[in-house]
């Protein structure tokens, strides 16, 4: 697996060898340096802060279709759970629409490889099922009046789904509203990789109409065709601006 050798070349960059050196396991750890693809896309340590506030919940395809795409998910993402656990203790969780299998507070590339090489992309694109699964614990402490923390939940996909996602997104927001949450409490964000224009149009209705369609909160942002490879600094320069937007819309 080329992978593997990505991996290999990050662990090196973050530890040297003269990291491992004992007559320096008491000197002080070197700076904390943002990764450069980050740098690159323009994208500012303090901006990561806001991170800190919220649980990162990656839902990733794995239908057929995603198969060519594999690798370059399991890069991004791997680079990703370096990156958020630096602003998030518990890091990120990682769930697939088919396979029940899933990653909990990852932390560490290797972390990420190994999730991914235990799941072969095949099968539908079930992803109502699959977000009622993922946000049920959540609902149910809302519903109970418990505190939770602030989530937001990023869908990478390259279809249209095969069941009704749309009455799950109105069924989850209709709780969020029963139970008096804040609007910034569950966000979805939903970004698109590969050129299907039908999953284009209806991902961009699922951001665009369900609220007056509904009466519900918008809980819903879009990224549609994501061109070239999807990389972590993609991913979280994308993050950031539904929280920003989320933030936007809630003051």
């Amino acid at each position: 697996m080329a992978f593997k050798e990505y991996l290999r070349s990050k662990m090196e960059k973050a530890f040297p060898p003269s990291s491992l050196d004992p007559d320096a396991l008491n000197d002080p750890p070197p700076p904390y340096v943002l990764p450069a693809e980050f740098r690159q896309a323009g994208i500012q340590e303090d901006e990561l802060e806001i991170l800190r506030d919220y649980n990162t919940v990656m839902i990733v395809d794995d239908s057929g279709s995603m198969e060519s795409l594999w690798d370059q998910a399991c890069r991004a993402l791997a680079t990703l759970a370096i990156v958020a656990s630096r602003y998030d203790t518990n890091g990120i969780d990682i769930h697939f629409l088919n396979h029940r299998k899933a990653g909990k507070h990852l932390k560490s590339p290797e972390d990420v490889e190994e999730l991914f090489e235990s799941v072969s992309p095949c099968g539908p694109t079930p992803l109502g099922e699959c977000l009622e699964r993922v946000t049920i614990q959540l609902l149910k402490d809302l519903d109970k009046g418990k505190s939770h923390r602030k989530t937001n939940y990023i869908v990478i996909t390259d279809g249209r789904p095969t069941d009704d996602a749309e009455s799950a997104i109105v069924q989850i927001a209709r709780r969020l509203d029963k139970a008096g949450a804040t609007l910034s409490q569950l966000g979805i964000q939903f970004i698109q990789i590969g050129s299907d224009s039908h999953a284009r149009s209806f991902l961009e209705s699922l951001d665009d109409d369900l609220k007056e369609k509904y009466s519900i909160r918008d809980i819903v942002d879009t990224e549609p065709y994501v061109e070239g490879e999807v990389t972590a600094a993609r991913l979280t320069k994308l993050l950031l601006g539904g929280i920003n937007r989320k933030i936007d819309r809630s003051s």
